[in-house]
């Protein structure tokens, strides 16, 4: 008898639960209508398809498909924030707010009740960059990557951005479509797949000394001289022809020894990067992992310059980072020895400039390498009284990043033993383990302000940006954005 009551009391309390999990009733949900049109001639766009999501839960969203009438309907919206896209095949994504294609969108916040009418989104039809890679026979070249750059600022320097890639077909052709009004950089890359083996093949061209290099378009191996190609709205760009061609390339071989567990690396990703390295550099692109039980490895197709070639290892949860600098010049680099060693355990502290400001509970310090574009993973965590242990730090230069503080703190200094890390970073020797001080600050200053527009009504979609002084630009950490929402 009590198990007969038992359940339907259980599913009584169930569906009360549920009830009250979900309260709000249709005159609490929101509705927005809308259309959608052409930029150039006003004319309604169907099958564009209409995306919204919340900021709070981005697993919560709602979409939509607009009519042969570019109308379209967002109903039974729950109150809050939210984000709006649309998309549609041969034009530009667009957000709402957004006021240009490069811009920031803004956050649409939605009230209980609220019905928003005549949301209005005038989508810019896509650009197109087509044309054909040969080699240096005038032959159609298959499988080429090729990619569609922008140039940004990045970290206060300028660099560039990967906007698409495709590879050319049988024909050698390609076409890098969808693309937003602007300014590009095309550029080509073969690939190289005995690059990635580990092994020598005497056979590929890469092993006989030649192999084709990057080259940007009209015809250059340095991005610096790379043309540039306007994409204009609904305009294809063609005939952007690249011929590429063959350049002297070296060998980098060597052996991998592992300190850690005194036998040789197998196992040991090995990663060749330029010395300047920045967001247009193709990591990977000379890259192998250790495969013979020697610990031999050859990196073929190696362009002259200098490098930094790291090393990286994982055991029970452990990286264990290293690099070693290697100039290559006309002849093959041969004899290498990388070694894979314990890093270093450092000890530190977080000292405060006025009262400690927290964001959430808890600090956390990150060290940033700055020679290599990844290597420590993780943070670690400032434990009660303000100290931190980071362990197997490989030798190198870093940054100290600290996440946790309120907006009101600043890194007012890093010292790591007897020097000042803050400008340049500080460098992690082997057998010189120091402790590291990071000196924080809560007395930050704020810059306030609106941004309005020409008819003196306030802007949303809007980045604002606060750039140091010009000796202080590589202090990525004073570089402050803000974007304006709403």
């Amino acid at each position: 008898m009590t198990r007969l009551c038992t359940l339907p009391l259980a599913f009584l309390l169930a569906f009360t639960a549920h009830a009250q999990k979900n309260p709000k009733s249709k005159e609490e949900t929101c509705t927005i209508f809308g259309m959608v049109i052409k930029m150039a001639d006003s004319a309604p766009l169907r099958k564009a398809r209409l995306l919204l999501k919340s900021v709070d839960d981005p697993s919560r969203n709602i979409s939509a498909v607009s009519d042969a009438e570019g109308r379209f309907a967002l109903k039974s919206i729950d109150p809050g924030p939210y984000r709006l896209t649309v998309t549609r095949i041969g034009f530009v994504t667009q957000e709402y707010g957004q006021r240009k294609p490069t811009a920031p969108g803004a956050v649409l916040t939605l009230h209980p009740g609220q019905e928003m009418k005549d949301l209005l989104f005038r989508m810019i039809p896509s650009g197109v960059i087509s044309g054909k890679i040969f080699d240096d026979d005038g032959e159609p070249l298959p499988s080429v990557t090729v990619e569609a750059a922008t140039q940004i600022y990045a970290e206060g320097k300028r660099t560039r951005s990967v906007i698409t890639q495709v590879q050319t077909n049988d024909l050698g052709e390609y076409r890098l479509f969808g693309l937003s009004p602007g300014r590009y950089f095309v550029g080509s890359q073969y690939p190289r797949w005995t690059r990635y083996t580990g092994e020598d093949d005497s056979s590929s061209a890469t092993s006989q000394g030649e192999d084709y290099a990057k080259l940007y378009y009209p015809g250059t191996a340095d991005p610096a001289k790379a043309g540039l190609i306007t994409v204009n709205p609904g305009e294809e760009s063609s005939s952007i022809d690249i011929s590429m061609r063959k350049v002297n390339v070296r060998q980098i071989r060597g052996h991998v020894y592992n300190q850690v567990t005194h036998k040789p690396g197998v196992g040991v990703y090995l990663l060749l990067l330029p010395k300047t390295v920045d967001r247009n550099s193709n990591f990977g692109d000379v890259s192998t992992q250790v495969q013979k039980a020697d610990g031999s490895f050859a990196l073929s197709g190696v362009l002259p310059g200098s490098y930094m070639l790291a090393s990286f290892w994982m055991d029970d949860g452990v990286a264990y980072v290293n690099r070693q600098a290697v100039d290559v010049g006309n002849a093959d680099v041969v004899g290498m020895a990388i070694s894979v060693a314990p890093g270093v355990t450092i000890t530190g502290r977080i000292v405060w400039d006025g009262r400690p400001s927290l964001e959430k509970d808890e600090l956390s310090v990150v060290p940033q390498p700055t020679d290599i574009p990844f290597g420590f993973r993780g943070q670690v965590r400032v434990v009660h009284d303000n100290t931190f242990t980071i362990k197997e730090v490989g030798e190198g230069t870093y940054r100290a990043e600290v996440n946790g503080m309120s907006k009101d703190c600043y890194i007012k200094d890093v010292r790591y033993g007897e020097s000042s890390g803050l400008k340049d970073g500080f460098t992690v020797t082997r057998g010189e383990p120091g402790a590291l001080e990071i000196i924080l600050s809560s007395r930050g200053a704020r810059v306030q302000g609106t941004v309005r527009d020409a008819d003196g009504l306030p802007l949303s979609g809007v980045s604002i940006v606060l750039v140091p002084d010009l000796s202080l630009r590589d202090r990525y950490s004073l570089y402050k954005t803000c974007l304006l929402y709403t």
